[in-house]
Order: C-alpha cells, then structure tokens, then sequence
C-alpha cells in the first residue's frame, strides 16, 4: 500500500509532454517559438501546468481549487484554497502555508523578494514571512460575507501598499502600506461595455491606470486616475473569441496582454492593445489545457511579479 500511495502522488505530479495547438486568428497554426513560458492554473481540477515549447511539459497538484501559481528562483508556488503548497526542482513538496481555521477560503498569492508571500483569504491580507510565519495581517471588514466573491486578487505594490479586487462589490480597493483605503474604483459607476460583474484579476500600471478582468460578461478594463476607461476589451470587439469569463492575465514587454479566459472559447489567448488576436489556444480538456482562471509568465529570471518587501 505505502509503494502505491508513492506511485499515485508521482503521477499526479507528471504528465507526458502534451503537444498544444496555437493557432492565429484566420486558424493557422502558429510557430511555438512565440509563444512564452507560461505556468497556467486549472481550477476545477486542483491543479496547475507548466506550458514551454508549445506543450504541458509538467503538472503539479494543489492543496483545494487551484487560484494561482508562481514561479520562484527555488520553488514552484502553488496557491490552492485551502493551503499553499512549495515543490522544489526534485518535485518534493512542503506546506508553504495552511489555516489553521475552517471554513477558510485562499483567493491569492504574491511571492515577494524576500522570500516571503502575500496571502489573501477571505477578508484578510496576509504578508508571511520565508518560513511561512505570518508577519502582518490586514483585515478588510468591508468586503461582503460570500467566500467566493470576496478577493479574487491581491498585490503588494512598490509603495508598500496593496491592490485587491473586491469581486461581489465590484469595486477595487487600493491600500496604503497600514490598510487604509486611499482609493476605491467601483464599476457600477461608470460607463463600461456590457453589464461587466465580478472583478477578477487586478494590476497597477506603470504609468498609473488600473487594468482588471472581469468574469462575467468577460471583459478586460483600463481605468485611468480620474476613472475615466481608456481602453477595453469585450466579447463584441473579438467575437472569434467567444469570451464568457475572463480571469487572469499578463502584460508582455510590447504591451500585449495573454489572457486565461476559463470557460470562454480558447482558453488563453494573446491580443495586442489593437485588438488584434496573435494567437490562440485550442481547448484540450484531456491532457492540455481547459479551464483555467489564472496564469503567470516565466521570465529569465523567473522574478515575475516579486516585489520589495
């Protein structure tokens, strides 16, 4: 029994290279040499892939739904919802963190440069420390009571502060270092294409706009400081995309944005900020890639999305 236990947590941990079809907007396959080193979650099915080469070249399994993955210069980071879970390049895994209370929902996670992690369950900010100690802790009453809907993503910014997406309110909140609230988008106010719900995925931008997804009526938004939308991305503007929910995305160095679209038609696509579509994904519900909500870019120096502590 031990020796089988053994062989069934491998497996679940490993898949043979599945070859994946990339294709560009008229249907022709496109050279997998364009297509960057992605680490993509699949939710429903407690897991996330390593997508390199044009294939899943390695699986991983979470601790509950899958919510994000990251990787680090010493782990690959596994943010489930009921735990976070490490694997190191031998595939051995540890605890990174678990609460220690239940029910306790995990939204989202941040690595930070330190070592440390960003860690957002229900209506609680998180920072932990390396060994996985909680060093500080922000509580944010305001959200609503439904697990589910109330942080979908959370992001430690240069400042020292924090950007979460409230997805039930339908609002983004941004922090100051201490918690308090300096600024609130909120979508029911302002004019945007279709009736878009639940925000999903949140980033500050370089030059200060706010870009979220939304998964209902999936869409992408870019807000500027005075709120006003700048640029967007709905259903109507790809229809070849078929988008339902959008969850989240990346922002290349040429400013293209690759997009996990869950249960939309492709469910990952890179589109440049003229809309026009530079590949697609074709589903592949068996050994590729399904449904996922989220994904992340590998860089050289696989320091995407770290921050300073």
């Amino acid at each position: 029994m031990k020796y089988f236990m053994i062989i069934i947590i491998f497996l679940t941990n490993f898949v043979i290279a599945t070859e994946l079809e990339f294709i560009d907007s008229n249907g022709s396959k496109v050279d997998k040499d364009l297509i960057p080193d992605l680490l993509v979650t699949e939710y429903v099915k407690d897991k996330c892939k390593l997508v390199s080469e044009g294939r899943v070249q390695r699986s991983w399994s979470s601790y509950g739904r899958c919510q994000e993955v990251w990787q680090t210069e010493d782990y690959t980071i596994v943010c489930g919802s009921l735990g976070i879970w490490k694997y190191d390049s031998s595939n051995t895994r540890k605890i990174f963190f678990e609460p220690k209370m239940r029910p306790l929902e995990i939204h989202s996670c941040q690595p930070l440069d330190d070592g440390g992690l960003l860690v957002a369950a229900n209506k609680t900010l998180l920072e932990l420390s390396s060994e996985g100690k909680i060093r500080k802790l922000i509580k944010i009453p305001y959200l609503r009571s439904q697990k589910r809907l109330q942080m979908k993503t959370a992001r430690k910014l240069d400042d020292g502060g924090y950007i979460i997406s409230g997805a039930a309110q339908n609002k983004v909140y941004m922090l100051n270092k201490k918690g308090m609230v300096t600024r609130i988008i909120d979508l029911y106010k302002l004019l945007t294409p279709g009736k878009v719900r639940k925000i999903h995925a949140v980033k500050l931008l370089s030059n200060g706009h706010v870009l979220m997804s939304t998964a209902n009526s999936g869409s992408l938004i870019e807000i500027d400081q005075n709120d006003k939308i700048v640029w967007s991305l709905s259903s109507d503007d790809v229809p070849a995309l078929g988008l339902e929910f959008v969850g989240g995305f990346e922002i290349k160095g040429n400013g293209n944005v690759i997009v996990a679209a869950y249960n939309s038609a492709y469910p990952i696509f890179e589109i440049d900020r003229d809309k026009n579509i530079i590949w697609k994904l074709r589903r592949n519900k068996d050994q590729g890639i399904d449904r996922p909500t989220s994904l992340s870019l590998i860089d050289e120096n696989m320091s995407q999305g770290l921050v300073s502590n």
